[in-house]
């Protein structure tokens, strides 16, 4: 999980150009360049909709959306000051700031994302059903890193289940073949990837299991949230309030999505599934009763400890090093 450095396109969507009939750009508004962790997926609609519906203008800001390639790079541009947010892996964020990275996590968006994916008519239903089953991953894919963990907590000897280990990103091409009998994945990604190549698929959630993580939330750079807490503060409740209207209207968020990025039209059913897998990722047990990104202190102790147990992480760090809650309103 080091930090890598990788040069890349993105696609920038600026709320002055994608704004509704009537919005108009203002000097006035903060700029800021907020970076997706990956290529477009369905949990990154809400951030498109908020950029068409104005709510980025509404609180402030010229917001431009890009698209990423991995939270490694991401949380290195952040911290560089190339980009003032980005949606980052929390995991690779937190690996970040053990290495000196100025970063912060200011808001949680998803958490306990990873899953174990079987076919249908073979079902794996827990952890103790891998036991003599063949499992494909890339050996650099935080599920695959976790899965020994997943294991440890469930008592499987790991000896008894089947290894393999392709390139990264081919691990959905042996499971299509029936070559895999299960793969680890994250929910709001591979199911719908799968399903739309034709598999009939079944999945139990590594949460359910032991391997409780925040995944993705709203990063910033130490600075730039120092300098610009109510920038920070309108960016998130702006968020919060698309996630909103994405829950009332899945459908509205991945139309805005496609409407700002050119060719994605040809993906609106897998967008489409992957958000509505997204939207019941949204909050913790610990989490409960508290507005959108607020973060729990033993939520983040939970994230460390896998990080530590199972992800090569040398020691544990006083958790208060990567977040706050600052900016997180008492309402949404």
């Amino acid at each position: 999980m080091s930090i890598t450095r990788r040069v890349f396109c993105a696609s920038a969507v600026a709320v002055g150009l994608i704004g509704g009939a009537g919005k108009s750009y203002s000097q006035d508004l903060t700029p800021i360049s907020f970076r997706l962790d990956w290529s477009l997926y369905g949990s990154h609609a809400p951030f498109y909709l908020a950029v068409k519906e104005g709510l980025y203008e509404e609180a402030g800001l010229s917001v431009t959306v890009g698209e990423g390639q991995g939270s490694a790079t991401v949380a290195q541009l952040i911290a560089q000051g190339n980009d003032q947010l980005g949606f980052v892996d929390f995991g690779t964020m937190v690996r970040g700031v053990e290495q000196g990275m100025p970063i912060k996590a200011v808001a949680r968006v998803l958490s306990n994302v990873m899953c174990v994916i079987s076919h249908d008519d073979a079902p794996v239903n827990n952890p103790k059903e891998l036991a003599g089953k063949i499992v494909a991953f890339g050996p650099a894919e935080s599920t695959g890193l976790v899965f020994p963990g997943l294991l440890a907590y469930s008592d499987v000897d790991p000896a008894s289940v089947s290894i393999i280990n392709p390139a990264t990103g081919a691990k959905n091409s042996l499971f299509l073949q029936h070559r895999a009998d299960a793969i680890p994945a994250n929910v709001n990604v591979q199911i719908a990837q799968l399903e739309a190549a034709g598999a009939k698929v079944h999945y139990f959630l590594m949460s359910d299991y032991g391997i409780q993580q925040m995944n993705n939330g709203i990063v910033g750079n130490s600075d730039f949230i120092a300098k610009n807490p109510e920038a920070v503060k309108g960016f998130i409740a702006a968020t919060a309030k698309a996630f909103e209207m994405a829950q009332q209207n899945p459908e509205a968020a991945v139309d805005a999505l496609i409407e700002s990025v050119a060719g994605q039209a040809r993906n609106k059913d897998v967008l489409l599934r992957q958000l509505e897998l997204t939207l019941p990722l949204l909050g913790t047990e610990a989490t409960q009763g508290k507005p959108f990104g607020w973060m729990a202190e033993s939520d983040w102790e939970q994230t460390q400890d896998v990080l530590v147990r199972y992800m090569g992480m040398a020691k544990a760090l006083p958790v208060d090093k990567f977040y706050t809650n600052d900016f997180i309103g008492s309402q949404q």
